[in-house]
Parts: C-alpha cells; sequence; structure tokens
C-alpha cells in the first residue's frame, strides 16, 4: 500500500462523501492522492503535460478533453465509473500507466479528481456495451476476418501497425507484435479486452459494435490476442518518437518541466537573483550561506554537511570547469551551484547544493507542508508550502538528462525514468522516502555502505562433482527503485574466489563481473561499452567451473561485491593528470583522485563451503 497516506486519508475503506462535479479538482478530497500519484504524468491542470510526461511510453492522457479510449461505452459517450476504476486499478500494459493498489474509497475519491477536469463531459453518463457470452476460442476465423473486414488496412496483415494509411493518422495504430494490448485489463480478461475495444473503437478507429455480429467481434479478438503472443516491449529504454519529439522542444536542462507557476519557481530555467533583501528581516535570514540557515536549522545543516550535496562544488568540477567555456560552465553550476549569487561568490559556490538552492526564491523561502514543532514559528519570514518538496520530480532536474541526450535509448542521467517505470512509483514510494527519511537531509546513496547493502541481497553457493569446482553469485536489487547503480559515474565488482584449507585464494581461480554503466567519451561523442546494471527486482548471477591443477585444493568460496561510487571520474582523473597541466589544475585533480579511491569500499564478503 501507498506509504505514508494513512494519515492523510483515514482509514483504509473508510467512505468519503461523493462531491459535486462542478467542484474544482484541486477541492477534492482525492487531490493529495492525485497530486503524488498522477499529477507527474497528468499535471497539475490535467492537461497530460506534466513534468515526466516527456519519459512516458505514451503520452498520459489530456483529462481535460473528456475523452477516453478505455471505455464500455459507445463511441464518443463518457466511459463509467467502473471503466475509470479499472484503469487506475489494472493500469495500461506496455505504457507507463500503472497498476495502482488502492483502497476502493481512494479510487473512488481520485476518480472524482479526473472527472473534474471536464465534468461537461460526463454529462449524461454513457451506457456499457454488452457482448454476448464468448464462444469457443477461432482465432482462424479471426484471422480471414481480419483482412476481410479491413482491420489490415491501418494495423497490417501482420498487425504491426506499419502501413501508408497508418502513417497519416494523428494517433497511429501500435505494433500488436510488439506491444501488448494496452487496454486495462485484469489477468484472464485478456480477450474480453480486445473485444471491447474493437466494439467500442476509438477516435482514430471506429466502433464495430452493432456493424459486426458478437461472434465476429470475439474471432476478432482472438486474432489480437494471437498477435500479440510474442509481445515484450522493452520500457527501459526511450523509443525513437519520444527523442524526435524532445529534439523539438529542447527541453532546458536542469529545469522542472511542469506548468504550475508556484511550483516552477523552485526550478525553473535558472535561478533568477534574490535582489536586495527586505528589511523586515533579520541578518540572519538575509542570508543565502548554509552557515546562516543552521542558527535555526542545526539539525538539518549537520546532516547536510556530511551529504554529497555539501561538495556539489568539488575540485574534480572545478578542475573541469577551468577548461570550459563560460556557457557550458553555466550549464553545470545550475545544479552543482544553482544560485545565481554562487557564480560571483567563491565562498558561496564552494558550499555546493546548499540550503537556499532549494528553499530560497526572492528571500522567500519554499518548502514542504507541516513544518517540523520543533521550530519556532517567524512570522515574519515569509514562507510558501508546496507539495512539490514531497514529489520525486522535485529531484528530477538535477537527475535526469532529456530523452534527446539519450545514448542507447537511455539518457546518461536516468534515474528519475527509471523511477518512474519501476515498481515504486505506483506505491507512492517517492525518493524522498527512501533519500530524506524523516525529512533527513544526508541524501544518502552509493557513497554510503549502509545504504548500497540495504538495497542488495546477495545469495551464493559453491559445490565440487567429478573433479569439477562450480562457484555462484546472485546479486539483487531488492531495495533501490531505480536501476543499481542508476548513474554511468559508479559501479560495482561481483568476485568469486576459490580459497584452500589455510583461506588462501588459489591462483587462477578467480572471476568476476563489473555491474554499472560503462560509457566512454571520445571522437567528439559518448559511446556505451557495456550496461550491466540491475534494475528493481532483478538480479545478476556470475557463475564459474575449475577444474585440474590447484582447484582440488579448494575448500571454500570467498564471495565479495566491492563498490567504487566514483569509478567513471577516477579513470578521467588519472587520464587528466597523464596530460600537462597547470598547476592549479593539477593541484584539484590531484586531490579530486584521492577523494575518489577514498570513497572505495566493500559492501559485502562471505565465504561459503564447496559441497560435496
Amino acid at each position: 500500500m501507498l506509504v505514508g497516506l494513512v494519515v492523510v486519508l483515514g482509514a483504509w475503506g473508510m467512505p468519503w462523501p461523493r462531491k459535486s462535479a462542478t467542484t474544482p479538482p484541486r477541492a477534492l478530497p482525492g487531490w493529495g492522492l492525485y497530486d503524488r500519484l498522477c499529477l507527474p504524468c497528468h499535471g497539475d491542470a490535467g492537461d497530460g503535460r506534466g513534468p515526466a510526461a516527456a519519459y512516458t511510453h505514451g503520452r498520459p492522457r489530456d483529462l481535460t478533453r473528456g475523452e477516453y479510449s478505455w471505455r464500455t461505452t459507445a463511441l464518443g459517450a463518457a466511459p463509467t465509473d467502473d471503466d475509470l476504476r479499472l484503469t487506475i486499478r489494472h493500469g495500461a500494459p506496455g505504457t507507463s500507466m500503472p497498476a495502482f493498489d488502492l483502497a476502493p474509497a481512494q479510487v473512488d475519491q481520485l476518480i472524482d479528481v479526473v472527472k473534474a477536469f471536464a465534468p461537461s463531459a460526463f454529462v449524461p453518463g454513457g451506457s456499457p456495451i454488452t457482448l454476448s457470452p464468448p464462444p469457443p476460442i477461432d482465432a482462424a476465423r479471426g484471422a480471414r476476418l481480419w483482412i476481410e473486414k479491413g482491420c489490415s488496412t491501418c494495423h497490417g496483415p501482420t498487425g504491426s501497425g506499419n502501413t501508408p494509411v497508418a502513417r497519416t493518422i494523428t494517433a497511429p495504430p501500435y505494433d500488436l507484435t510488439r506491444e501488448p494490448l494496452h487496454r486495462p485489463h485484469a489477468d484472464a480478461d485478456l480477450r474480453r479486452a480486445a473485444a471491447l475495444s474493437i466494439a467500442t473503437g476509438r477516435a482514430a478507429m471506429p466502433a464495430y459494435s452493432g456493424a459486426l455480429p458478437d461472434a465476429d467481434l470475439w474471432a476478432l479478438a482472438d486474432h489480437v490476442v494471437a498477435l500479440g503472443a510474442g509481445a515484450q516491449p522493452d520500457r527501459s529504454r526511450i523509443d525513437d518518437r519520444t527523442i524526435s519529439l524532445d529534439e523539438h522542444d529542447k527541453r532546458v536542462v536542469g529545469s522542472w518541466a511542469g506548468s504550475d507557476p508556484a511550483e516552477a519557481i523552485i526550478f525553473g530555467d535558472r535561478i533568477p537573483p534574490q535582489g536586495p533583501p527586505p528589511t523586515s528581516l533579520a541578518p540572519a535570514q538575509a542570508s543565502l550561506s548554509a552557515r546562516q540557515c543552521a542558527r535555526c536549522h542545526a539539525k538539518q545543516s549537520r546532516e547536510w554537511e556530511t551529504s554529497m550535496h555539501r561538495v556539489a562544488s568539488s575540485p574534480g568540477l572545478a578542475a573541469q570547469m577551468l577548461g570550459m567555456q563560460p556557457a557550458e560552465a553555466t550549464k553545470c553550476l545550475r545544479c552543482h551551484a544553482p544560485l545565481a549569487e554562487q557564480q560571483a561568490d567563491d565562498a558561496l559556490r564552494s558550499e555546493g547544493l546548499s540550503c537556499a538552492g532549494c528553499h530560497v526564491r526572492g528571500w522567500t523561502r519554499h518548502g514542504p507542508p507541516n513544518v517540523s514543532p520543533s521550530l519556532l514559528a517567524l512570522p515574519n519570514y515569509p514562507k510558501v508550502e508546496l507539495a512539490l518538496y514531497e514529489r520525486a520530480d522535485f529531484c528530477m532536474p538535477c537527475h535526469q538528462l532529456p530523452p534527446r541526450t539519450a545514448l542507447a535509448g537511455r539518457p546518461l542521467l536516468d534515474t528519475y525514468r527509471e523511477w518512474l517505470e519501476g515498481p515504486y512509483m505506483p506505491r507512492g514510494i517517492q525518493c524522498q522516502h527512501c533519500h530524506m527519511p524523516g525529512r533527513e537531509h544526508s541524501f544518502l546513496g552509493i557513497h554510503d555502505p549502509r545504504t548500497f547493502r540495504q538495497g542488495i541481497g546477495l545469495t551464493a553457493r559453491a559445490s565440487v562433482d567429478r573433479g569439477k569446482v562450480t562457484a555462484s553469485a546472485e546479486l539483487a536489487n531488492v531495495g533501490a527503485g531505480h536501476f543499481l547503480p542508476t548513474t554511468p559515474t559508479p559501479a560495482a565488482w561481483l568476485w568469486i574466489e576459490l580459497l584452500d584449507a589455510s583461506g588462501k585464494p588459489i591462483a587462477g581461480a578467480t572471476a568476476s563481473i563489473r555491474i554499472g554503466r560503462d560509457i566512454a567519451f571520445s571522437a567528439g561523442q559518448w559511446h556505451e561499452r557495456a550496461d550491466t546494471r540491475i534494475p528493481p527486482g532483478e538480479h545478476v548471477t556470475l557463475s564459474r567451473t575449475w577444474s585440474g591443477g590447484r582447484t582440488a585444493l579448494a575448500t571454500r568460496a570467498r564471495i565479495t561485491v566491492e563498490v567504487r561510487p566514483d569509478d567513471y571520474y577516477e579513470r578521467l582523473y588519472a587520464d587528466r593528470l597523464a596530460g600537462k597541466l597547470t598547476a592549479e589544475r593539477r593541484a584539484l585533480y590531484e586531490q579530486a583522485a584521492a577523494r575518489g579511491k577514498a570513497a572505495r569500499y566493500i559492501a559485502e564478503r562471505r565465504e561459503v563451503p564447496i559441497l560435496r
């Protein structure tokens, strides 16, 4: 179930009064749920232009139009509440619309919000189309009708959707051979879902209910199911169409993509200068330095001092920026030292991503609702509360690059999209739940051994059979809501070593695998050499068999998980240090290289007996 919603929504299953369809969406009881689960894709205005919309597989529906494809009602009619309920509960397979595990009362609340974006579209309500009971499966008859009734004109003979007519349609049919049927359905109702899609039609497809006998609709549905029997979409990569759309939009890197101006001020194109501080502010309040914030926010400051945000303006960054054009350097500072004042103030810039970078705009504090009761009220210090601070898209500007930057279908920074397509998003688990538990400001990630250990599960075994020793280890991503590791910067190594009776490694009896995204920059462009990261809930396996020589002396296998959080930069710094550098730049790279090596650690090491 969703994290942290019991307090907001009351006891599970508690009936909520359904409000009038003319009530604005934000005034409805379900707005809090919508804000957390739906707004990132469908937008604060319900127009399908949320901050996550550029990254979804299938564009989010514009709820303000009141037009729905997944209905049991006639073409042009509004869906029933049960239709909307089915979509929320089961999602749309093959797209980024997930299935939400919610209590019935919560689903009803979301339905009220959805309908409030276009209330006139639901008056009068539509009546469901009923189909006769399904006859025995007859895919052969459906294949014949597919041609006879003209389905192949748009969908193609094989269902690929690659036809001359399809290329002229605004919303062309998708490839049924590669994509599962998108219509929401329970696992056992795939055949019925296909029949209903044919019966009810959609904007670019006529409705065949009444035009064809129900027996033909069922037969065509059988053919559609057969066409998609081998469909296995890869939503881990961005498709060419999405990349092309972003090439046209040219979204500003490091900016928030929502449309709510109150939220866009936090991560707009660039953070404008704060301007002169109001005279109503005390001297400490009129400072952008984190040292002054610490006077009242001591706990948060202590946590932030240990964070990677604190060292975002690092020696390695400084060394690289010495060789950059000003425009390129400004792009880096957008996330590493985002305040306009930091560009001209070395002391402020050295604080990296500090308190004001996230919380102060125009000398007004911005933050999440429900301020800690441990803080005394300051009536003269203006504050704006925004739900954005408790949503994952708050982190998106600096942890996600636009689709047009994709390499092999994935941007180099792809953490937000990995979370969006993973199992955590539909459960309401945001970045902040794992990286800011209890609103802590240490922002722990892969540099913290304990945090990494919480994200992995390691199993290992070893045995000998007729003189051959086999050892295997499985490393699973059991706790990260994104790929493990998520960016190309870190890497983990999974090692297996055979040990003799004295505990010493046996020469030549070792095996390893690098877990990470291995990239390189050459000839003016990026290249991906390998991507062995572990998606949420999945695992990698390392297995090796040895025979002959001293392997007969092996009694145990040692399994090691080693982590290098700055692996890419370690190699980059070594390469730069091998060339000619100014004394200032060399000193910075040497300091950065030392930091990178010092960050390495052994996440787990265990020994297992070799079973005989």
